[in-house]
């Protein structure tokens, strides 16, 4: 870490000279900000001078203070939640104090159709979200339960990857280390749950996304089959990405950390034009890390350029371009001794890994998005994005055998693997805005394709020079060899890839990829009346798998009709009540319907979802705040049925149920200070199954309890202004794994930071598993646990201009 020191060494030395120039060329803005209407202070406006990095809020006087701010002319900003936002320029002289008087005028606020242009907003709340109706709906009127992070928490918590997000999230939590976790109790993999500004992205299942690029992740709990199809019933995450800014804003972070990490990333936004319509948004980033894990590490670069076309007060269009490439080594996680009840048998960094492994996973997609209004009640949106990932792999594993009568030694394998996916995804619909009397009508009806071509070529060698079954039967090896528990040996000279036989399984490239397609045609209608609203959809689906000839040519075709309504009371101003159902469906895998040894035909996985709560937003809007109770059951779940004669074969378990409660806190409840907490409590078990013993276990990595908390608090007056301090924790219980004699412990992780902003600069300290605890964030098995994180830090050093 020497040089680490010497480079923060240099970034503190070139900051401290700046800012000791900038000081004695500086002066001051103080200001008040009222309601125009009735004159009354406003507390939590947000106060800033475009192009800078300085701003405030106004405290409960409805007063601000910016100190130290360059002599110059500049273009003040202030917005606030329901009120016009304001523009006004203003000139800082050298030792002097300018002052302001604003008088905020309330505002009718307008949503766009589809995202084409982002929002300058600041806070941990989220106020709508598109992914919830497929129109811009303020959280509070969904009847369904919606968890938004926004970029400002993810920020202040130095979150660089989609699965550090999950501990702000109430009912979610990391099923292993992979893009794998778990939602309200049923497992979502990476291929039914991932959308990509509301359309579905193909991600690896192996690495989770970076965000540099992401505005905001919000998760629709529950299925939501009636809005994207095939999803997975306990919830749905949208990863929302930047969108081209009005006014002009450029930013770069450098952050170094523990386990040699180093991060870099930039944002700039702007007009292209002096007419402002053409704006753009450029986002980079980059990554070098080591982990504490043995033999791994992370490599990533991403790209994400984004432009948005406003022709015309009527016409938006927007065209993101995003590439990502990920280097590391495929992390099976922590093998431990064979039936054992000591996790640390082995150390948490222990890895199967060798020297000559690798993985390398690359995405680009690219989508356009359209927006035009025929008039003032009839728009049309149109999305479309092409998604492709590219996979190349080598890796030592655990066989998931250890030798017989030998509890420390696991039979080694080997598998080298190459995969395509390609996504092409296509939404179209009109929204139309009507009256019928005294009830207002947001009408919505579309179609949605969906085509996805699989294609992979992969072999897989295990064992020595014999690999024995857990019943004991032999069969010849693949000359990979046997990995001890107690004596690792970690040299690729000693396991040669060139020396393996494949004799666990051997898949050509296909002539033609494994084609799924999907199609669905929808309505929807909003429906408004006096303090009630409503939302009714139906949704029809088609589901079609396309075998290639090698692998037997068929097609299988499978549909569903898929309805959902809620229902909202504004019991008072600020405080909603709701209640809904929905109906989610899951096809099953063509592979498995067309096998003869699988034992079917067998039906879709169908879900159902009954969920009532109330949400409300306090403090003048600051503060949004959402309790839920649910029911979510789940039909026809196929699992292997464990015949040892036929390994093929499968059974539709029977039926799944989760029950459980949730609330989620956010926003900026006073002056300065930013929270956001999350509770939940869910009982996920099995109530249907072939074998009667199986009834009544909870689910695997499924927890009764968790939670998490995060707050900070910016000084924004007197001698400290800019210095701002936080911190939080997030906790999980118990959980099962795929094992019966084998489960996680449940843990408390807490978290801290402090920053500080002075002029355009912003330094950022996080210690992250402060109290150094040893936890498993999920697992499989004796031969894959998944350890979190020790105790870590992060420096990041910010400047805007």
């Amino acid at each position: 870490m020497t040089h680490a020191i010497r480079y923060a060494s240099l970034v503190f030395l070139v900051l401290g000279w700046m800012t000791t120039s900038v000081l004695a060329q500086s002066g001051e803005i103080t200001g008040t900000v009222v309601d125009a209407t009735t004159e009354e202070p406003l507390s939590g406006v947000n106060i800033g001078l475009e192009g800078t990095a300085f701003g405030a809020a106004t405290n409960a006087d409805g007063a601000f203070m910016l100190s130290d701010v360059p002599a110059d002319t500049y273009t003040l900003r202030a917005s606030f939640v329901g009120y016009e936002t304001i523009r006004q320029e203003i000139t800082v002289n050298a030792g002097e104090t300018a002052s302001v008087a604003l008088q905020f005028t309330p505002a009718d606020i307008e949503l766009q159709g589809v995202e084409v242009v982002g929002r300058r907003a600041q806070s941990y709340a989220g106020d709508y979200s598109f992914v919830a109706t497929k129109s811009a709906t303020p959280l509070i009127d969904v009847p369904q339960s919606v968890s938004v992070i926004t970029k400002e928490v993810l920020d202040d918590q130095q979150t660089y990857r989609l699965n550090e997000v999950f501990k702000n999230v109430a009912g979610v939590n990391t099923f292993s280390g992979y893009n794998d976790y778990t939602a309200r109790g049923f497992r979502s993999g990476s291929s039914d749950a991932r959308l990509l500004n509301g359309l579905k992205a193909g991600f690896s299942f192996w690495t989770n996304p970076i965000l540099p690029h992401i505005e905001r992740v919000e998760v629709l709990k529950g299925p939501a089959s009636a809005l994207f199809a095939n999803t997975n019933p306990g919830g749905t995450i949208n990863m929302v990405t930047k969108k081209p800014l009005a006014s002009e804003r450029q930013s770069i972070n450098f952050t170094l950390g523990s386990y040699d990490t180093y991060r870099a990333t930039a944002d700039f936004t702007g007009p292209l034009t002096d007419d402002g319509s053409v704006l753009y948004r450029l986002n980079v980033g980059y990554e070098n890390a080591d982990t504490f894990r043995t033999l791994q590490f992370n490599e990533s670069i991403l790209i994400a350029p984004s432009v948005s076309f406003l022709p015309s007060d009527r016409t938006r269009v927007n065209v993101d371009f995003v590439y990502a490439d990920v280097n590391t080594r495929l992390d099976r996680g922590q093998p431990i001794f064979d039936q054992t009840d000591d996790l640390t048998s082995t150390p948490i960094d222990f890895s199967l890994s060798q020297p000559g492994d690798f993985m390398n996973n690359t995405n680009f997609h690219v989508t356009t998005s359209l927006s035009h209004e025929f008039t003032d009640a009839l728009t049309f949106n149109s999305s479309y994005m092409r998604f492709r990932y590219d996979h190349d792999l080598e890796e030592h594993r655990t066989s998931n055998v250890f030798l017989p009568n030998d509890p420390t030694t696991l039979q080694l394998a080997f598998i080298k693997r190459k995969q395509e996916r390609v996504v092409d995804n296509v939404t179209n619909y009109f929204t139309l805005d009507t009256e019928t009397g005294a009830v207002e009508h947001q009408a919505l009806a579309g179609f949605d394709f969906l085509q996805q071509d699989d294609n992979r070529t992969q072999w897989g060698a295990r064992g020595a020079d014999n690999f024995i079954l857990p019943d004991g039967t032999e069969t010849p090896g693949g000359n990979v060899g046997n990995f001890s528990l107690t004596d690792p040996v970690r040299t690729i000279e000693g396991r040669n890839p060139a020396t393996y036989e494949a004799n666990w399984f051997s898949e050509p490239w296909l002539e033609e990829p494994v084609r799924a397609r999907t199609y669905g045609a929808y309505v929807q209608d909003q429906v408004s009346w006096n303090r009630w609203q409503a939302l009714v959809s139906l949704r029809h689906e088609w589901y079609r798998d396309l075998l290639p000839e090698s692998s037997g040519g068929e097609t299988v075709e499978q549909t569903a009709w898929l309805p959902r309504a809620g229902l909202v009371f504004s019991a008072t101003d600020n405080v909603n009540l709701y209640g809904s159902f929905s109906k989610g469906f899951q096809p099953q895998a063509a592979s498995s319907l067309v096998n003869p040894q699988a034992g079917g035909p067998f039906d879709p996985e169908t879900s159902f979802l009954y969920e009532a709560g109330a949400k409300g937003m306090f403090f003048d809007g600051r503060l949004s705040a959402t309790a839920a109770a649910y029911q979510i059951t789940k039909e026809n779940v196929l699992v292997s049925a464990n015949d040892s004669g036929n390994p093929n074969l499968l059974e539709q378990r029977g039926e799944e149920r989760s029950r459980g409660v949730e609330l989620e806190v956010a926003g900026e409840p006073v002056s300065g200070l930013r929270l956001t907490a999350n509770y939940a409590y869910n009982r996920a078990e099995i109530i249907e199954a072939a074998d009667p013993a199986n009834e009544g276990q909870i689910k695997e990595n499924a927890p009764e309890h968790m939670g998490g908390f995060w707050g900070t608090y910016t000084i924004s007056d007197g001698p400290f202004a800019g210095l701002g301090f936080g911190g939080g924790g997030h906790f999980v219980t118990e959980r099962n794994t795929f094992e019966s004699t084998l489960q996680l412990p449940g843990y408390f992780v807490a978290d801290a930071t402090a920053f500080y902003t002075v002029n355009n600069f912003k330094i950022t300290a996080t210690l992250n598993n402060v109290f150094d605890e040893t936890y498993w964030t999920g697992g499989y098995n004796f031969g894959r646990i998944y350890p979190g994180e020790p105790r870590s830090a992060l420096l990041k050093v910010g400047y805007t201009f």
